[in-house]
């Protein structure tokens, strides 16, 4: 049953109580921060029906309300493409020592189709101590949090930190073919990024299958998001004339052989420290196997095990997967053309060119053409410093006692790589914990825990007081 307004805000707060130092702070406004994050799946940001727009206006007139003057908050939408607007703001600190921070958060979603799901994708649904919903993982909850507090900060008498605090929620990190808010910022308002780092989606943290949580995770660095394209061209024919020289047979055969490409393993320091964190506490086959590649990372049996989970198998390797494909012209007809799309996730330090050359080795015929589509740039890890770990081991502390914090290289892509690219040290930090693969970002039914996503508003407001304090 659908739950909202005071009722479901009674019903959070005996599910779960925050820290006693956070306590009186955050259960004041939890009522009014589920309502937002409910506007904010409730508001469709899908590429193909929605609009970023709509919620950024929204999100303008909540800054406005709460006290932004009109040069501390801007609306920022690319010229032809009036859905895709992004808003940024700024707390500006009254004698600032050193440079800001950014809270960035992306507000468009993937697309939904109501007839695949069992819920209405955009209306926010609680059940059985979760929130339903497309964008209620990635990354509306985080969004909605960065927002609550930026709000609250504003409004909070005395608060006068050390340094700017600026937000910026943005659209374009979904898709491919559409400007990116967070590239386009860079391009043609950068004073709004004149930051020393930035916070961003790509960790949360590890439950065990019974809900303990295990282990804190903080994103340093993220794999290169790299199409490629397939393609075989053919003169065709009438197809009561069949040719062993069929493009579709072509690609099929080239698309088997990428099926069993395994690029080699390349364990990153980042990727090593989890392994030697996280492998004991895991304990069982996969967490032995973590601890023998942190403390061997060329131990072949470990890396098979690992290889075996697709996991931690997406973070020790380059991966190619085919993702879409276009054949023939008419049923009657033999194809004149048959093209595959690849999707790979390219580990830093390996350039596309190389990846394109295993391709073209692995496929082995020369009439299947590789092409790089919209070429990418990789980034490298950012630098774990005391000044960025030590407020988060203090707050994982008073949230999560005995639970440890380890850095972590996703599979994904994220817009941190923008930033990134343009030297601003940014990491994935969300401190939303759920049991592995159970959250099914990008897929259906779509979801968060309820007390995950409440600790996290507490765990994240600590990090953010500590570094503007």
């Amino acid at each position: 049953m659908r739950q909202t307004g005071l009722a479901a805000a009674v019903w959070l707060g005996l599910l779960y109580t925050p820290p006693v130092a956070l306590a009186q702070t955050q259960q004041t406004g939890q009522s009014a921060f589920r309502a937002l994050y409910e506007e904010m799946v409730e508001t469709d940001t899908s590429p193909t029906s929605g609009s970023c727009t709509r919620l950024v206006r929204s999100v303008e007139g909540r800054l406005r309300d709460a006290g932004f003057a009109a040069e501390d908050v801007a609306v920022i939408i690319p010229p032809d493409r009036p859905d895709d607007g992004n808003v940024v703001a700024r707390i500006r600190a009254p004698s600032p020592t050193k440079k800001g921070v950014l809270l960035l958060g992306h507000i468009d979603v993937v697309d939904a189709r109501r007839d695949d799901w069992e819920r209405d994708p955009f209306t926010l649904f609680e059940e059985n101590g979760f929130f339903f919903g497309r964008g209620a993982a990635d990354m509306k909850g985080q969004a909605a949090i960065w927002l609550d507090l930026m709000t609250r900060l504003k409004q909070e008498s005395g608060f006068r930190p050390s340094r700017d605090l600026v937000m910026a929620l943005t659209c374009g990190e979904e898709t491919s073919d559409r400007i990116n808010g967070v590239d386009y910022i860079l391009t043609h308002h950068r004073g709004w990024f004149d930051v020393a780092f930035a916070l961003n989606e790509g960790a949360g943290g590890l439950l065990s299958e019974d809900g303990r949580p295990l282990v804190l995770q903080i994103q340093a660095g993220e794999k290169i998001h790299q199409v490629f394209e397939l393609e075989v061209t053919n003169p065709g024919g009438h197809s009561s004339r069949p040719i062993p020289q069929n493009a579709i047979y072509q690609l099929m055969a080239a698309t088997q052989n990428v099926s069993q490409l395994t690029f080699p393993a390349q364990v990153t320091p980042v990727t090593r420290e989890y392994f030697r964190i996280t492998g004991p506490i895991l304990g069982g086959e996969i967490g032995r196997a973590m601890s023998a590649v942190a403390s061997d990372p060329a131990d072949s049996r470990a890396l098979d095990v690992l290889q075996g989970d697709p996991t931690y198998n997406a973070i020790l390797r380059t991966t190619c997967v085919v993702t879409q494909l276009d054949a023939g012209h008419a049923p009657n007809a033999l194809p004149q053309r048959a093209r595959a799309i690849l999707s790979c996730r390219v580990m830093q330090g390996t350039s596309p060119e190389e990846v394109k050359s295993a391709l073209e080795a692995a496929i082995s015929d020369s009439q299947v053409k590789v092409s790089i589509v919209r070429r990418r740039e990789g980034s490298s890890a950012p630098q774990l410093t005391d000044e960025i770990m030590g407020p988060v081991r203090a707050q994982a502390k008073a949230v999560w006692p005995g639970v440890p914090v380890a850095p972590m290289m996703i599979a994904g892509a994220t817009d941190g790589r923008f930033l990134m690219g343009a030297g601003i040290p940014t990491y994935g930090l969300s401190g939303v914990f759920s049991v592995s693969g159970e959250t099914n970002t990008h897929g259906l039914n779509e979801k968060v825990r309820v007390r995950s996503l409440y600790q996290a508003r507490d765990f994240l407001e600590g990090v953010v007081r500590a570094y503007v304090k």
